[in-house]
């Protein structure tokens, strides 16, 4: 099963988690860390790619932006639809984006870029869609915690038996307070998220890592378009 085909599979799984706010770290990690990185809002559109069920669309709005949600997942386009009516959400391949080229202010990738089957095409279509200084503001799982061995993410010993440099599935499965979610993404180093945005003429004007342990969680960066 490709990476869209799990996500669509555990999509009612992931409407649960991702309501319930104790059980991930958008609230407390993740959408602080991106509201930092966020410009002022503009004319338009901002795309939340990979907008899940909706919640960092929500918040988008909230502060002001104009926002367009897109995600592959039936299930989770419909669920962020219903949400907030407010906000258009389309189901679109994020290697193959339904926008005009140079057509946006900004789009967010919170949490997506490490789930999309085609990374260089997704990547790709982020720089053609953006506007000259147009701006990405993404987040992802820390490269140092998604290049441990599963069985070892949420231990207190963290385990390295494959090298960080080498891109790979990986699977990641979560239970707090009753509720269940498989997370199936893939661990790429720091270069290679790097060169694939420079390679589009993406500018890394910020990068943040979070978290309180010994290890980071979250990396966070905002690059911006200077080139095509």
């Amino acid at each position: 099963m490709n990476l869209a085909g799990s996500w669509e599979q555990h999509a009612e799984a992931w409407i649960k988690w991702a309501r319930s706010s104790p059980h991930d770290g958008f609230a407390g990690g993740t959408w602080p860390a991106l509201r930092e990185l966020l410009p002022v809002p503009g004319p338009g559109p901002v795309i939340d790619l990979g907008c899940g069920e909706g919640r960092a669309s929500r918040e988008l709005r909230a502060l002001g932006h104009r926002v367009v949600g897109a995600d592959y997942s039936p299930t989770l386009t419909r669920a962020a639809r219903a949400s907030c009516p407010a906000i258009p959400v389309i189901r679109a391949d994020a290697a193959a984006l339904p926008f005009a080229s140079q057509s946006a202010d900004l789009v967010l990738a919170c949490m997506s870029l490490l789930d999309f089957d085609d990374f260089g095409g997704a990547v790709a279509e982020i720089g053609r869609v953006l506007r000259p200084r147009g701006q990405l503001c993404l987040a992802v799982v820390h490269p140092f915690i998604s290049a441990q061995d599963e069985d070892t993410l949420h231990g207190p010993a963290s385990g390295f038996s494959r090298p960080y440099l080498q891109t790979r599935r990986y699977t990641d499965r979560v239970e707090r307070e009753g509720l269940a979610m498989t997370f199936t993404s893939m661990h790429r180093p720091l270069g290679a998220y790097t060169a694939a945005l420079t390679g589009q003429g993406l500018a890394i004007t910020a990068l943040t890592e979070h978290g309180a342990g010994a290890i980071p969680w979250l990396l966070a960066m905002r690059a911006e378009k200077i080139q095509r």
